[in-house]
């Protein structure tokens, strides 16, 4: 939601109001949302997509808001390549790990922003010392890999190799993210990470040894340092 909010502030948006949708509002007819929600904020004209519905059994759409009196505007869907763009391709292409289709599509790179918490420090064990990133809950994830990406810290900009998987190597079986930033030497606990999606290097793989588990990262690092140019 605060990314959400924080990409309409960066479009110019005044103001943004969030309604927490509970079984009362649910129950809300068109007449009675927009005699409530409606009279409150004031609206007068609504600006929407051609498939918006509102109000209880979705009643309410562009033509009940003209005919109650509000000016209304609809956007027509937007296409790309001829094709109707719709947010369930993106979730589509980022489950299958194919970044840079789905920040085609976005038209920007793909982000995620989470807290640095305390992990198992198995990467500093292997001397790849990793940022365990704790996200907000419900927050649309990549497919598990091994992904080049750049990095916002408070300490400036950085690259990295972030792997979101469950660290077969060492029996892991719980899902986690964590990225190695390439050249920092610092304390990241607590520290806020904005880290954008280039590119997906390899699978989640198993290896035999902790050894043969740092000559992959090293590897990673390396493709990383050449596919975004440092």
């Amino acid at each position: 939601l605060e990314e959400k909010l924080g990409l309409l502030h960066v479009l110019e948006v005044d103001d943004g109001i969030v309604l927490k949708f509970t079984p009362q509002v649910d129950q809300l007819t068109a007449e009675e949302f927009m005699a409530g929600v409606g009279k409150a904020m004031n609206v007068r004209r609504v600006v929407c997509g051609p498939d918006f519905v509102f109000g209880n059994q979705r009643r309410g759409n562009p033509d009940w808001l003209r005919e109650h009196g509000f000016e209304v505007e609809v956007i027509p869907p937007f296409l790309l390549d001829g094709v109707e763009l719709h947010s369930s391709e993106i979730r589509r292409l980022l489950g299958e790990g194919d970044i840079p289709a789905a920040n085609r599509l976005l038209g920007r790179p793909f982000v995620l922003r989470g807290t640095v918490e305390h992990g198992a420090e198995v990467g500093r064990g292997l001397g790849f010392p990793t940022a365990n990133l704790a996200l907000q809950l419900n927050k649309l994830v990549p497919a598990v890999g091994i992904y080049a990406v750049r990095v916002k810290s408070s300490f400036g900009r950085h690259l990295g190799a972030l792997s979101i998987g469950y660290r077969p190597t060492f029996g892991g079986d719980r899902l986690g993210i964590e990225v190695f930033l390439i050249d920092f030497d610092g304390d990241l606990y607590g520290a806020q990470l904005e880290v954008s999606f280039v590119a997906r290097l390899r699978d989640e793989e198993m290896y035999e040894s902790a050894a043969e588990l740092a000559e992959a990262i090293a590897r990673d690092v390396e493709a990383t340092r050449r596919l975004l140019g440092r």
